[in-house]
C-alpha cells in the first residue's frame, strides 16, 4: 500500500428504497440484522454503507475479494485481523458515511455543523480550545466548535482508547494541526487535518501520514462494486 491515507465518502441521500435493498443484500448477515433494528431508515442506510465502504476499500487495496474478519480492541476500536498493513476507521453524520484507511493507524470523525452544542466546550474542552471557539460569534463560533470537536474525536479514535481518554487531557490546535498534552508537549509525528466538507460538515482525520486523498464514492460506484463482487464469487465457485 502506498504511504498515504485515503478517505472515501458516500452520500446516503442518493439511496432510494429499491437501491437500499440491493446494498443491504450485499452485506453480511450480522450487518443486515443490525441495520434492520434501527427505527429510522437513514440509520439503516448509514450502517449498511459503512460495511460496504469497508468491503470496497479492501478490494481496492488487496485487488481481490477477501473475507472480512473484524475484531475489536478492549475499548471497541475495530481492526482487520491478520492484516497488519491495513488500518481503517469509520464515521458518519447526517447524510455522509466516511472511512479512512492506510498502512498506519488512523482516526476520523465527521459531524454536521449544528448550533446549540457549544456548551459542551465549557465543560469538557481545554482553555486554549475554549478561547479559540469563543473568539468567534454566531455561525462562526458553531463552526469552530464543530471543528475542534471532530479534531478531538479523530485523535481519540486514532488512539483507540474511547472514553478512557478525557477530552480535557489534551488540546488540539485547528490552525497548526498538532496535539499537545497537559504539560504542553507536542505529540511528535502526529498530524491533525480538518476540512470544511460539503458546506455544512467538518471532517477531521488524525494519522502519521502527510498525504491524504479524499474521494466521493457514489451510489453507481457501490452498485458496480457489488456486481463485480458477484461475478468474482461465481468465478470462484466454478
Amino acid at each position: 500500500m502506498e504511504n498515504m491515507m485515503v478517505i472515501n465518502c458516500t452520500n446516503i441521500t442518493e439511496i432510494n428504497n429499491d437501491n437500499y435493498q440491493l446494498l443491504r443484500n450485499a452485506v453480511s448477515k450480522e450487518r443486515r440484522i443490525r441495520a434492520d433494528r434501527f427505527q429510522f431508515i437513514n440509520d439503516s442506510k448509514r450502517s449498511v454503507c459503512a460495511e460496504l465502504l469497508l468491503q470496497y476499500n479492501l478490494f481496492q487495496v488487496v485487488g481481490r475479494l477477501v473475507e472480512m474478519n473484524v475484531v475489536y480492541n478492549e475499548f471497541g476500536k475495530p481492526f482487520m485481523n491478520h492484516m497488519d498493513e491495513f488500518s481503517y476507521n469509520l464515521s458518519h453524520s447526517g447524510k455522509w458515511v466516511v472511512i479512512a484507511y492506510g498502512s498506519s493507524e488512523v482516526g476520523i470523525d465527521i459531524e454536521e455543523i449544528q448550533s446549540g452544542k457549544e456548551d459542551i466546550a465549557d465543560k469538557f474542552f481545554t482553555e486554549e480550545e475554549k478561547s479559540f471557539i469563543h473568539a468567534a460569534t454566531g455561525r462562526e463560533r458553531t463552526k469552530r466548535f464543530t471543528q475542534i470537536w471532530t479534531l478531538k474525536e479523530s485523535y481519540i479514535k486514532y488512539l483507540g482508547t474511547g472514553l478512557s481518554t478525557r477530552l480535557n487531557s489534551f488540546s488540539v490546535n485547528a490552525l497548526d494541526g498538532v496535539v499537545t498534552n497537559q504539560n504542553g508537549e507536542t505529540q511528535k509525528g502526529l498530524r491533525l487535518k480538518s476540512y470544511l466538507f460539503d458546506t455544512d460538515y467538518y471532517l477531521s482525520v488524525c494519522s502519521t501520514e502527510e498525504v491524504i486523498t479524499i474521494n466521493e464514492i457514489k451510489l453507481d460506484g457501490l452498485l458496480q462494486f457489488i456486481n463485480r463482487s458477484k461475478r468474482k464469487r461465481n468465478e470462484q465457485i466454478k
